[in-house]
């Protein structure tokens, strides 16, 4: 018997079977919107609305519009809040009646990408898969058609080509970078990422330092526009956004809940530092200083811990946690690791509890919930915080490991 091939055919079957699940809940929450309501989604009417968002303003950039403007060809009247590149689609000839071929083709390929960065190959890697596809930021991404999917999909593009051995995957990954950073410029914080190249140091300084300089190159020609995009874009300053810039502020909104967000979010936040103490020579060894998996790892880090910091991040910027993911599956006997893993799960499976817990005022001008709620609430943002922590630890141990000599912390 080849035990080889025999491998691949089961990490086949468990990706499959992942693949599969998630086809059926999202399948299921289109035809029976209990569904997503279950998992704590709102879907939106029509479906793949910030998809039609962007579709509708390459129709009104073509039709001589502003599309930065408040837009009457979208459904909801909203203006275009991303940077230039997207309003090709209008030159392409895509309209928004494409919409539900391009969003499932969308859907298609992100789930292709994300399941072959998981792949699970046991019954454990599966679960572990399934537990963060199927939950509430990757679910509304789907539904929403958002474009985050695209970004996702660039980054483990560009990692897998910057990974090869080939000098034309280094400048096609390095190339698929320089298109992300200019869709949504947060992928600029990527670049590191492509240090994870098996070549020399200097070499691989090399190679991010000429990415840099074709990102800085790109923004540049449209840095007017760019401004005026982060200008108007919307920051996510609301309970059901994540940073760190948001935790302040929710502090002081709710001073009648305060002590509840303090007792449910201290203690949280004390324990995972000091697990991050406890194992932190584990967290600076345990990512491969090359490869794919360090390169994904890095990817979905640095992006993650770039929006935490600037308070860019709404539900579905949780799907870039599914690169560092990859390592959690590979070593998930190892307790620092599973630990990583489990506070990832926690954390974006907290839009389903906020859903549930939280009570709109009758006015509809703010949220209402017991004690427990705003203790729940406390949590997640240390969870956010903690995980954020964690990652840059890993981060470190592996900037170290590549860069400088290996004497220790």
């Amino acid at each position: 018997m080849n035990l080889v091939s025999d491998g691949r055919r089961w990490v086949g079957c468990w990706s499959l079977l992942t693949a599969g699940l998630v086809l059926v809940i999202f399948t299921g929450g289109i035809v029976f919107p209990a569904v997503f309501h279950l998992i704590g989604i709102n879907p939106l009417k029509p479906i793949f609305s910030d998809l039609i968002a962007i579709l509708a303003a390459g129709e009104a950039h073509i039709s001589g519009m502003d599309p930065y403007a408040h837009n009457p060809l979208d459904p909801f009247n909203r203006p275009h809040v991303y940077g230039p590149w997207w309003l090709v689609v209008g030159n392409l000839g895509l309209v928004r009646a494409d919409a539900w071929w391009l969003g499932l083709l969308l859907a298609g390929t992100f789930l292709f990408a994300a399941v072959k960065v998981l792949s699970p190959s046991s019954r454990a890697g599966w679960l572990m898969a399934v537990a963060l596809l199927v939950s509430p930021p990757v679910m509304l991404a789907l539904e929403r058609g958002n474009n985050d999917l695209v970004i996702f999909i660039l980054l483990v593009a560009a990692v897998w080509a910057a990974t090869r051995k080939t000098i034309t995957g280094s400048f096609v990954g390095g190339g698929l970078v320089v298109l992300a950073a200019a869709l949504k410029l947060y992928p600029l914080a990527v670049l590191p990422a492509m240090a994870s190249r098996a070549t020399s140091r200097v070499r691989a300084l090399g190679f991010v330092g000429l990415t840099l300089q074709a990102c800085l190159v790109v923004v540049a020609g449209s840095w007017t526009v760019y401004q005026k995009v982060m200008a108007m874009a919307p920051e996510p300053m609301t309970i059901f956004g994540y940073g760190a810039k948001l935790t302040y502020y929710v502090l002081l909104t709710i001073p009648d809940q305060r002590v509840w967000f303090l007792l449910g979010g201290a203690p949280t936040l004390l324990a995972i530092l000091w697990t991050c103490w406890l194992w932190r020579r584990n967290y600076w060894d345990i990512l491969p200083v090359t490869g794919f998996t360090a390169g994904v790892y890095l990817a979905g880090a640095l992006s993650w811990s770039l929006c935490y910091v600037s308070t860019i991040n709404f539900p579905y910027r949780m799907i870039l946690l599914l690169l560092p993911a990859r390592l959690w599956l590979k070593c998930a006997d190892a307790i620092p690791v599973r630990w990583q893993w489990s506070m990832a799960v926690l954390l974006v499976w907290t839009p389903c509890f906020k859903e549930h817990l939280l009570v709109l005022s009758p006015d509809e001008s703010s949220f209402t919930g017991s004690f427990a709620t705003w203790m729940v609430l406390g949590a997640e943002h240390a969870l956010a915080l903690g995980l954020t922590v964690s990652l840059g630890l890993v981060m470190l141990g592996w900037l170290w490991r590549r860069f400088c000599p290996p004497t220790g912390i």
